[in-house]
């Protein structure tokens, strides 16, 4: 189950991609990731359960998040309700060209924390947000443009100045290649890859690979790698019955004892326990 780039089409004449989730659907989605900056709100429904990088995040009908660039992320949630969720995907070529020290960003707007920290600046954002979409909805025209555009410059300036922290690039960034990687890994994380090899066929030094990879993603090619079997590995104990030994191979895993040993050092549990929850969900 490749963890795939999702690619969501480009509104036209708007420097972000729109989407909304169907009411007649669920709200579950498979792994996925983008290269920009994805913003969610959630209108009705249930609660939802968003996990990026493996971590899970409780959320309510009323609450936006954002999820940062390359963040592998998914969704799921009571098939029952009648589910109201919408959000944007930035276009990094505008932002980088609006603004410049957005390339450094590290954005940190998940859980409950940013809305603690700072209550008007988040409801600025989700009421923006409606907003857009009420816009949209009703057709961009060039005086609608201009309005959606207002409130999204408002947005963005609200996202940078109160949920971003700014990182420090020592390196010349190459996205290409850290998202060409990233595809290779999610593609084929079954298979024995390993940092060197990964370098060798993008044509690069692994001191390069992995400066690019921190740079990005403040993880090293292998931390990576790791990371992607272990979301795999995760969904399978979940959705199956399959053995211990048949995840690890399956996964990438060079034995069942590696395999063991990295799962508890993320989650804290053995796959046996993690397995044993009746409550856990992808």
């Amino acid at each position: 189950m490749p963890i795939l780039f999702e690619q969501v089409e480009q509104w036209p004449n708007l420097p972000f991609k729109f989407f909304q989730n169907d009411p007649r659907e669920g709200i579950d989605y498979p792994a996925h990731w983008h290269p920009g900056i994805e913003l969610n709100f959630l209108v009705a429904g249930a609660p939802l359960t968003f996990t990026a990088n493996g971590v899970p995040y409780r959320y309510h009908p009323g609450d936006c998040w954002a999820t940062d660039r390359r963040v592998i992320h998914s969704a799921s949630g009571d098939s029952q309700a009648t589910w109201d969720e919408f959000g944007f995907i930035i276009d990094e070529t505008f932002l980088a060209h609006k603004l410049p020290s957005s390339g450094q960003w590290q954005v940190q707007m998940q859980g409950d924390q940013p809305r603690q920290a700072h209550p008007e600046a988040y409801q600025a954002i989700y009421d923006h947000g409606l907003a857009i979409r009420d816009l949209i909805a009703a057709g961009v025209d060039e005086y609608r443009r201009l309005a959606i555009l207002s409130h999204f410059y408002a947005l963005l300036i609200e996202l940078g100045q109160h949920f971003t922290t700014s990182v420090s690039q020592t390196v010349t960034a190459n996205p290409h290649l850290v998202d060409q990687v990233m595809a290779t890994i999610n593609r084929d994380y079954a298979q024995p890859l390993h940092g060197p090899a990964l370098a060798e066929a993008a044509h690069v030094s692994l001191t390069t690979l992995n400066q690019q990879f921190q740079a990005h993603l403040q993880l090293t090619v292998g931390g990576y790698l790791r990371l992607v079997r272990l979301l795999n590995a995760r969904r399978l104990l979940i959705e199956t019955t399959s053995s211990i030994d048949y995840i690890a191979a399956v996964c990438g895993f060079g034995s069942t004892k590696s395999f063991q040993r990295n799962f508890k050092t993320w989650t804290g549990q053995s796959p046996a326990q993690f397995r044993e929850q009746p409550t856990q969900k992808p």
